[in-house]
């Protein structure tokens, strides 16, 4: 398993790329769009829940326990992130 540490990197690192993405997509169309605006706020929000649910000193009884616990975030965060970059794209694609 990762530390810590380079999970709460990976969470960052991730919701600012699709943040920025984001930003590079409505910059090229001169005018922020409603939808790209609720992918950025959904991308903050998840991003301070995640931080926050990785940080929180749960107690476990054994590392198989406390393995499971971060990988189902990092599977979490995968998914998450994969969803709004799709999102974003059939946003691009509609206005190509």
């Amino acid at each position: 398993m990762a530390s810590i540490r380079r999970l709460k990197k990976d969470v960052d690192y991730l919701a600012f790329a699709v943040i920025a993405d984001c930003m590079n997509y409505n910059s090229r169309v001169g005018k922020s769009k409603p939808e790209v605006v609720n992918i950025v706020k959904k991308m903050i929000e998840y991003r301070n829940e995640m931080r926050n649910k990785i940080s929180a000193r749960k107690s476990f009884s054994n590392k198989k326990e406390v393995r499971s616990y971060y990988k189902e975030i990092s599977i979490d965060l995968l998914k998450t992130v994969d969803g709004e970059f799709t999102r974003l794209s059939e946003l691009v694609k509609q206005n190509a």
